[in-house]
């Protein structure tokens, strides 16, 4: 069994072989052998439970925001997949913000794209992301504001960067990025890869 350390939240470091749309990322877990199975389990066979372990130090949170709170939250994809995995795994961390943070969700982004990002090698990923999402509601008022968007693993970001450009592009002032696990490496070039 691998070791592991929970620090989280713990700030992911930039890559810098790209353009990079929100300001501040941060993980709860750095993946290991062991972290990779458990987190696989939640995420393919419903372990709803192991949810709230990839969630401890969420009350931390708010430590990081304190001079600039986000406005509101999105879930990434945006819309629960049918299927074998009919709830987002972040749904947990999704009800703390909710009743604990008093943040409101953001429904109006959906994923368009039926392929799956993580089926795709590592340079596909960024073109993918580029088309995979759409905002299906055109009356949200985001100008000015500060977006915080949370995911289940971070592992080339292109998913949140792309997400972070469309709410820039709608005038959102601020990104921020939770995901439960990094997955990914930054590498001391400051260029990413899937580790």
């Amino acid at each position: 069994m691998g070791k592991h350390r929970r620090n989280g939240p713990v700030p992911i470091p930039k890559p810098k072989d790209r353009f990079l749309f929100y300001e501040d990322s941060y993980s709860f877990q750095i993946r290991n052998d062991w972290l990779k199975e458990l987190f696989l389990s939640l995420k393919f066979q419903n372990e709803k439970q192991i949810a709230r372990f990839f969630c401890i130090g969420w009350k931390r949170l708010p430590k990081l925001w304190k001079e600039d709170p986000p406005d509101f939250f999105l879930l990434v994809p945006s819309k629960a997949k049918s299927g074998p995995r009919p709830y987002h795994a972040a749904w947990y961390l999704r009800n703390k913000l909710i009743q604990c943070q008093n943040l409101r969700e953001d429904t109006s982004l959906r994923k368009i794209s039926k392929d799956k990002q993580s089926e795709k090698p590592f340079e596909d990923r960024f073109f993918h992301a580029k088309k995979a999402f759409e905002f299906i509601k055109s009356d949200r008022i985001i100008e000015g504001l500060h977006v915080l968007l949370v995911d289940d693993i971070f592992t080339t970001g292109a998913s949140l960067n792309e997400i972070a450009r469309l709410y820039k592009l709608r005038g959102a002032r601020k990104v921020t990025c939770v995901v439960f696990m990094l997955s990914g490496v930054i590498e001391s070039n400051g260029c990413s890869s899937q580790g």
